[in-house]
């Protein structure tokens, strides 16, 4: 019987058997180049005997290395054969011939195989394979394209698989037609080919890249988004409402390619040729273009704020209304570009930003960065742009500009706003002035109140949204207009917000509301439970929640969770919706109506400021408790150390710190210490305050200072 180490080490044989190979193409190669047909079949006689073959097997073989070339030997004595002058058609050898391979014989091992047939026969086996190869390749490139063809359906995999084989074929496709067609994070990066040098042939090389073929291809309005097309040629392509959100087009060819209103938001366009390409209304938020070449492009009013632009070529471009706020356009050349009415708040134009010739008429450079005041000089009606005040003094001042950073906050005293507007202030330096800006709480007027800000030149806006959808115009227009948005207590959705704010500072909501439930679980037990009643007796609980607004419904989610994990049976006699300080009438009737309630949990800040008047007024002290979420103050760190006092504890969302870990963010933005295109949310620390802890208490009121 054979054991195992009577084989050799599959890699030795591999390795062998593929030296051997090569070797033996070698020698097909020679004798191809071979003009005398007598001499011919005298080196295959003496070739075959050292590769372990018969004659006729090695004469086979090296009859189909010369088909599968195309180049065919004429058999006429006397008649001079054409020589060949390359090795192989355009197949990667080197990574065909054993992967392949092995694939095609499946679970056989080579090694066992090379054991029962002996060097000979795997050689003639392998060598049978791979000068099929080119007729098999085309097959499938044509099986690929047939594919492409007949397929209409927006969504359709067949379509994806179809690429990524005329991409590993190093075939493609022009004129693909596939408009609408949902091709999100395909992958094509083009190939590289090996062949041998007939001058030396011990030495593979390697020949160049090529991209895959897409040029010309009709793909408006497709889902590319968070494709890899670095190996794709777009040339001429429509590719109109395309999204190509976060796709990697690093040095693509879209040359005269048709991008009108599509979302390139966070592409990657590093070194892209867009020469003649146009994309009008399209959505440049964000993207990477470092030394992309743009030349006699047309992008009239696109938006490209907060992007990378660094050593762009604009020659000629038309960027007419074009706003490119926030970004970083050191070294672009912007030689006699139509700038007319277009905005570059803020952008970064030092080092050698050229404007030769460039028409801008009316273009918006509030707050920009210059290298020297001859840059602007050097276009088109640059008086009539609009600029900082000073601005030529500031170019000459080697000091940081001075920033702005505005909070939006309800109008009435707001504890937890006096605590963000405090952490603003502490994070803030001599370099940068903290502005409060009082607004009501409605869509409309937390809009009109960043117009003002926006027209106040102001460089960054804290707030909490009024509404997560509502809010969201608004605050677009903010973001395009280059400030920084940074919201609190309250965050966007994230896909929205990606687009619009830089990052979201917030507390745990529902982690909050379930602290506070636990704790009032223990507070009962120890209060309630074995005094007023038995364990078997449920405890009477009246919710006055602020569930009518969404940030405050994870509350009760929590509290409820804490609830419904203890060993408490409880009671909820009532439940009251507290949006507005009249609602006291509300909590006050069910607290007359019911008597028997013996706990009041309070959702949100207001509600629960509004169950501790109402058990007040009602002199209700000693029979019912007050727990819910409410922020840390002078007036309620004094209800917590008073043991008299219906409150019982409170969750406090750590304004203080909020604001001023939001206010370093900003700051960080606006100098450019980190990406401003990358959001990100940040969660916060809340605290548990209780009156078992007065010592607690006292610290972080010192803390708070003028709080």
């Amino acid at each position: 019987m054979t054991s195992p180490s009577d084989f050799p080490n599959q890699s030795e044989c591999l390795d062998n058997s593929v030296e051997t190979m090569d070797k033996l193409f070698q020698s097909f190669e020679m004798i191809a180049a071979l003009a005398e047909e007598e001499i011919r079949q005298q080196k295959i006689s003496e070739t075959s005997s050292i590769f372990g073959l018969s004659e006729a097997s090695y004469r086979e073989q090296f009859q189909n290395y010369i088909d599968s070339k195309g180049d065919q030997p004429q058999k006429k004595s006397g008649t001079p054969i054409k020589p060949v002058t390359s090795l192989l058609k355009p197949v990667s050898l080197l990574d065909t011939k054993v992967s392949d391979f092995v694939d095609f014989l499946k679970e056989v091992s080579l090694v066992k195989l090379s054991a029962v047939l002996g060097e000979g026969a795997l050689l003639f086996a392998m060598v049978s394979y791979i000068v099929t190869i080119p007729s098999r390749q085309q097959q499938q490139v044509q099986k690929a394209r047939e594919i492409l063809l007949h397929t209409d359906h927006k969504y359709d995999e067949s379509r994806i698989a179809a690429l990524k084989v005329l991409d590993k074929g190093c075939a493609g496709n022009p004129g693909l037609v596939a408009p609408n067609a949902y091709l999100a994070n395909l992958k094509i990066v083009g190939c590289s080919r090996w062949s041998f040098r007939l001058q030396n042939l011990n030495q593979w090389s390697l020949r160049s890249w090529q991209p895959t073929d897409l040029s010309y291809s009709m793909l408006a309005g497709a889902n590319l988004s968070k494709a890899n097309l670095i190996g794709t040629n777009l040339q001429g392509s429509e590719l109109q409402n395309a999204n190509l959100q976060k796709v990697d087009l690093q040095g693509v060819n879209l040359r005269g390619a048709n991008l009108t209103g599509a979302d390139l938001s966070r592409a990657n366009l590093t070194g892209a040729d867009l020469s003649g390409a146009i994309l009008d209304g399209a959505n440049l938020y964000g993207v990477k273009a470092s030394q992309a070449n743009f030349t006699k492009a047309s992008l009239v009013n696109a938006k490209a704020p907060w992007s990378y632009f660094d050593r762009a070529n604009f020659y000629r471009a038309n960027l007419n209304q074009a706003n490119f706020n926030r970004s970083d356009l050191e070294g672009a050349d912007f030689y006699k570009v139509n700038l007319e009415d277009a905005s570059l708040r803020f952008t970064n134009l030092q080092g050698d930003t050229r404007f030769f010739e460039a028409q801008l008429r009316e273009a918006d450079f509030w707050g920009a960065q210059w290298a020297n005041i001859f840059q602007i000089k050097r276009g088109k009606n640059w008086q009539t742009t609009r600029q900082t005040p000073k601005w030529e003094q500031k170019v000459n001042l080697p000091m940081l500009p001075a920033l702005r950073i505005g909070l939006i906050k309800p109008k009435g005293k707001s504890s937890l706003f006096e605590a963000y507007e405090l952490g603003m202030r502490r994070a803030a330096n001599r370099r940068v002035d903290i502005w409060g800006f009082e607004s009501e709480e409605t869509v409309a007027e937390e809009a009109s109140t960043i117009d003002k800000m926006i027209e106040l030149g102001m460089d960054a806006i804290i707030l909490r949204p009024s509404d997560r959808v509502g809010s969201i115009s608004a605050l677009r227009k903010a973001s395009e207009a280059g400030l920084v948005i940074i919201t609190v207590d309250s965050c966007l959705e994230k896909k929205v917000a990606e687009d619009v704010a830089v990052a979201c500072f917030d507390t745990d909501s529902k982690k909050m509301g379930y602290d506070s439930g636990v704790h009032l679980n223990k507070w009962v037990q120890q209060n309630i439970i074995g005094q007023e009643t038995s364990k078997s007796e449920p405890v009477n609980i009246a919710l006055a929640d602020g569930a009518v607004r969404d940030r405050n419904y994870p509350y009760l989610q929590g509290m409820i969770a804490a609830m419904d994990q203890s060993d408490i049976s409880w009671n909820t006699v009532a439940s009251v919706g507290v949006d507005d300080l009249h609602d006291i009438a509300q909590v006050t009737a069910v607290l007359e109506a019911y008597p028997e309630i013996q706990v009041i949990w309070g959702g949100s800040n207001l509600a629960t400021k509004v169950a501790i008047a109402a058990v007040e007024r009602l002199d209700l002290r000693g029979q019912v408790a007050v727990f819910g979420i409410l922020d840390l103050s002078q007036d309620w760190a004094k209800d917590l150390l008073d043991s008299t006092n219906p409150l019982q504890s409170i969750i406090d969302q750590s304004g203080v710190q909020t604001g001023q870990q939001a206010t370093q963010r900003a700051i960080a933005v606006l100098r450019r210490e980190v990406p401003g295109e990358v959001y990100k949310e940040h969660t916060v620390e809340h605290r548990l305050l209780t009156q078992d802890d007065a010592e607690q208490v006292r610290q972080l009121l010192n803390e708070a200072g003028s709080l």
